[in-house]
């Protein structure tokens, strides 16, 4: 009587389970950003993330759960799942901690884009500045409406501060969650909600 041979394992079987699980890719992050709600000075938020940074953000009241996550992918076409954790410094941001700085992901932008937000980023609370002077901060004195446009679709409002662009003749112009958002958040830092731009000196730029 002869006995079959008992098989041996299979060799990528055994490959795989000799991998400690460090060495094993996560393939989550490669296919899915991330996603949850937090509080933030005007309400709750809906941020999404990827493994760079914080990349969209929009006010939950005004888009459903399901409206953020068909955005998102309409605008840089990778699913969402749910996140467990904040990205550091993004609750104190959220809240006007002007010393928090969370990392961004402002990849899929032109230079151009990325020129004028990087530039907003720099308005320090309690200031404002008008569009004009962003413009020419990016070398562009000519784009003003251009400027505009692209303060319109910021993806990361609050943590870019738009709001604290105005316009030069002295109203509080539009903002991406309303203009009384836009009063509130400039009240709160200090600023004034209407009138010329102002740098801490009080003087017009």
């Amino acid at each position: 009587m002869t006995t079959e041979p008992t098989p041996g394992p299979d060799p990528v079987l055994a490959r795989l389970a000799g991998l400690a699980p460090t060495d094993v890719p996560d393939l989550t992050d490669r296919l899915f950003d991330r996603w949850l709600t937090t509080d933030s000075l005007i309400g709750p938020v809906w941020v999404a993330s990827t493994r760079d940074g914080v990349s969209f953000l929009r006010a939950s009241a005004e888009l459903p759960d399901d409206d953020f996550r068909a955005a998102y992918r309409r605008r840089f076409g990778r699913p969402l799942r749910a996140a467990v954790d904040l990205p550091d410094g993004l609750e104190a941001a959220l809240h006007g901690d002007a010393a928090a700085t969370p990392r961004l992901d402002l990849g899929g932008l032109t230079d151009f884009q990325r020129d004028v937000l990087a530039a907003t980023r720099t308005i320090p609370a309690g200031e404002t500045r008008p569009y004009a002077w962003v413009a020419a901060e990016v070398g562009r004195p000519g784009a003003v409406r251009a400027a505009g446009t692209v303060l319109a679709t910021n993806p990361v409002p609050l943590l870019i501060p738009c709001h604290r662009v105005v316009p030069s003749q002295g109203d509080i112009g539009r903002y991406i969650f309303g203009t009384p958002a836009k009063r509130r958040l400039l009240a709160a830092e200090g600023a004034a909600a209407a009138g010329p731009p102002t740098s801490r000196g009080g003087t017009a730029r």
